[in-house]
């Protein structure tokens, strides 16, 4: 992710990179291999995925925590192992989409969902399995891990110091440099109404890439366009294609 981030950069282009949403908004399931492909068809510049762990440490894309709608099964994804919700769902493995991405030249953003009181721990353990996927089909240069789990991503950078990854933080703090250097993050990542162009600009020149997350609103995306945010997803990247 850090070598698409770098060359946009380097052109000098004021057009935000549009991450195609959980692979995108179409016909297909979220998170599938097919509304990936549909997601790059549409033209997103890079994906955001949702990553978690099964109860027999499967890494998986998937998003929602509790499995329930997708489903019908009670409980978290880690209450299941893989062969449940193959059968009821079908997500992808992580390795499955890494497989894909490295054939087709994809980037990523890998969301590591968290409602840590829930499965904080599984994040903990599921870290080291993102790692050695990512190194199998070597796509270090096309991926960067973000989260609100500090933890997990702290667990990450101490198990490798050259996987990039992203900080999500509800507030812009009165020192965000030093925030996101505790963490060697490079993306940061919050609500674009909460940021103003100064912080933006701020960010950029000590090295960050700044994130407005996920965007809806036409009216937000605007105001993401004119402090400069670096890159945000969108549920249908096609309809975007007037942005330059």
């Amino acid at each position: 992710m850090r070598e698409l981030l770098e060359k946009h950069r380097a052109s000098g282009s004021t057009r935000p990179l549009i991450g195609g949403h959980r692979g995108c908004e179409c016909q297909w399931p979220e998170n599938s291999i097919k509304a990936m492909e549909e997601g790059i068809r549409q033209g997103a510049d890079y994906l955001e995925i949702d990553i978690q762990l099964t109860k027999d440490n499967i890494p998986i894309v998937f998003h929602d925590i509790e499995v329930k709608e997708k489903t019908g099964l009670d409980g978290y994804v880690q209450d299941h192992i893989y062969q449940e919700l193959k059968d009821t769902f079908a997500p992808p493995t992580f390795m499955e989409v890494m497989e894909w991405g490295k054939k087709n030249k994809v980037y990523f953003a890998l969301e590591i969902k968290s409602y840590n009181c829930i499965n904080g721990e599984q994040n903990l353990k599921l870290m080291p399995i993102l790692d050695d996927v990512v190194r199998q089909y070597d796509m270090y240069s096309h991926v960067e891990a973000f989260s609100v789990d500090w933890r997990a991503l702290k667990k990450l950078k101490s198990i490798n110091p050259l996987f990039d990854i992203g900080l999500i933080s509800p507030v812009v703090p009165a020192d965000s440099i030093a925030l996101l250097n505790e963490y060697d993050a490079f993306i940061y990542l919050s609500y674009v109404w909460n940021m103003r162009r100064g912080d933006v600009e701020y960010m950029q020149k000590n090295g960050i890439y700044v994130s407005g997350a996920i965007l809806r609103d036409m009216n937000l995306i605007e105001y993401a366009k004119s402090i400069g945010v670096d890159m945000f997803e969108f549920d249908k990247p096609e309809l975007l294609g007037y942005i330059e």
